[in-house]
């Protein structure tokens, strides 16, 4: 089977977290239209923040402001951690005004009216999860969406958190889970082995800051330790794990890299103060709630000046996306897929899942010379779903010139629309650079820890990743979380 985009040399993906396509990408496209949209006679206008989303937490509504200016902390948006477990996205999507779920959910399309009331149940200022950037805040992520090809018709697999998403992005399914803590490893076939043999591949992780060398267990890669299929390939020599800076040296030098690169981020985590002024945690280039998203914008306007100077350019992919939308707000309802497998999710004290619904819309962009300027993309016409993130598996896989149906990778991989028909046959190798504000890179004390007001002389170094999350995730404010991190750490002194 030939390629299916056999002007591509390299694809270089990044997957981000947590943010839905509202929420950094609402107000594209507000005051006039795509050069290009596909497939054609799909609808000329952009699907942004329409004039009337809304919801309610109690007596009062809240509707996305222009930008996040009127907000406490403008750049660190909403400035606590919105739920994401998937008893908390039934209500987002399910609830009505009284905040409580009627009647049986995944039945007739979500109303997308609770994301106000599930945050109002635990923090303060619904406003602060129907925040939504705009183009002054967030110049790389909308200038990379204006001056390429961007998707609103994208949802992330499940209506869930980070774990399940990232495993349907790299297995095409969760084999039944869906909150973090339902599986903590996936052991099963991931798309890299299909890919071996076919193209090179490598991933590479940034977490440099909190483990001691090679990513073990409790180590800096999340996608390794994960996904112990991917470490075991390693092993074997099929594919290269290396942290981020010899990708990004080997970028500007003109270094050997495999054909496939997959990038993680460099995880943000942590919990807000009341006063909204600071937070206890990690200080990521991920766009993850509650940190700053200048360090975010800072470097990935880093990575893309390196990839479009660089000699991989003129025969360059570079894919940009969320693993989820961390409960931030959406107003369009995810719509019915294919499962992709006989799992079936039955979580305790929420309803059941059978992964045939869709999770919340996050952004995708696809960077590359052979995409059209100002291109807006959703499924080809001839697809009966819409984009999820098995269709990077299925789109990755075809350039590859295997078929997706073949690669054992499950029902929801086989039936994938693919994006090929996105990138046209004439590059445009002209680029133009995009300009991130003064201070972005420093803000939260710029990527890595961030300790906060009130951890004292902790030294919390040596924990992984998964670790830091977990811990993040159990705790309810940042006086939870630094009692966790103490224990973690083997400090008790203060607990």
């Amino acid at each position: 089977m030939e390629s299916a985009i056999p002007q591509i040399e390299t694809v270089v993906m990044l997957m981000l977290e947590n943010r839905s396509l509202d929420s950094v990408l609402g107000w594209l496209y507000e005051h006039d239209v795509p050069a290009t949209v596909m497939p054609e006679g799909s609808g000329e206008r952009f699907d942004g923040i329409p004039a009337d989303a809304s919801n309610r937490a109690g007596a009062r509504t809240f509707r996305p402001m222009h930008g996040t200016g009127g907000l406490r902390e403008p750049c660190r948006v909403p400035r606590w951690d919105p739920n994401e477990k998937y008893e908390h996205v039934v209500r987002q999507l399910f609830a009505g005004r009284d905040g409580h779920v009627a009647g049986p959910p995944w039945v007739a399309p979500a109303e997308m009216a609770g994301f106000a009331c599930d945050y109002d149940a635990i923090y303060d200022d619904p406003s602060e999860v129907m925040g939504a950037y705009d183009a002054d805040q967030l110049p790389v992520l909308y200038g990379l969406a204006r001056r390429f090809a961007v998707s609103d018709r994208w949802f992330s697999s499940v209506p869930t958190q980070t774990n399940a998403n990232r495993a349907f992005s790299i297995c095409g399914t969760s084999l039944g889970g869906v909150d973090n803590a339902d599986l903590r490893t996936y052991d099963t076939r991931t798309f890299f082995d299909a890919l071996t043999g076919h193209r090179s591949w490598g991933v590479y992780w940034q977490w440099d800051g909190f483990q001691s060398g090679d990513p073990g267990p409790a180590g800096g890669c999340y996608t390794a330790d994960v996904f112990p299929h991917v470490r075991d390939a390693v092993d074997r020599g099929d594919g290269v794990l290396a942290p981020y800076g010899a990708f990004l040296d080997a970028v500007r030098h003109g270094g050997d890299l495999p054909q496939f690169c997959y990038l993680e981020p460099f995880w943000g985590c942590g919990k807000g103060y009341p006063t909204g002024h600071d937070f206890a945690g990690v200080q990521g280039n991920d766009y993850h709630p509650p940190t700053f998203v200048g360090p975010a914008e800072h470097d990935l306007n880093v990575l893309y000046d390196a990839l479009r100077g660089s000699r991989l350019w003129p025969h360059l992919l570079f894919i940009i996306t969320f693993d989820e939308h961390g409960g931030t707000f959406d107003h369009v309802a995810p719509p019915r897929t294919v499962a992709p497998d006989e799992h079936v999710a039955t979580p305790d004290g929420a309803p059941p899942f059978d992964f045939t619904t869709l999770g919340v819309r996050v952004p995708t962009i696809l960077v590359s010379p052979y995409v059209a300027p100002g291109s807006v993309f959703r499924a080809p016409e001839e697809s009966s779903y819409d984009f999820d993130h098995t269709s990077f598996i299925a789109t990755i896989l075809k350039w590859a010139g295997l078929d997706p149906g073949a690669a054992g990778l499950g029902a929801r991989v086989a039936t994938a629309p693919t994006f090929e028909s996105v990138l046209v046959e004439d590059p445009h190798l002209e680029t133009e650079q995009l300009t991130v504000p003064a201070g972005y890179a420093a803000q939260g004390g710029g990527v890595g820890l961030h300790l906060g007001l009130e951890l004292g002389d902790l030294d919390p170094t040596g924990l992984g990743v998964e670790v830091w999350r977990h811990l993040c995730e159990q705790s309810e404010g940042p006086a939870e979380f630094v009692w966790h991190l103490r224990h973690a750490s083997g400090d008790t002194s203060q607990a």
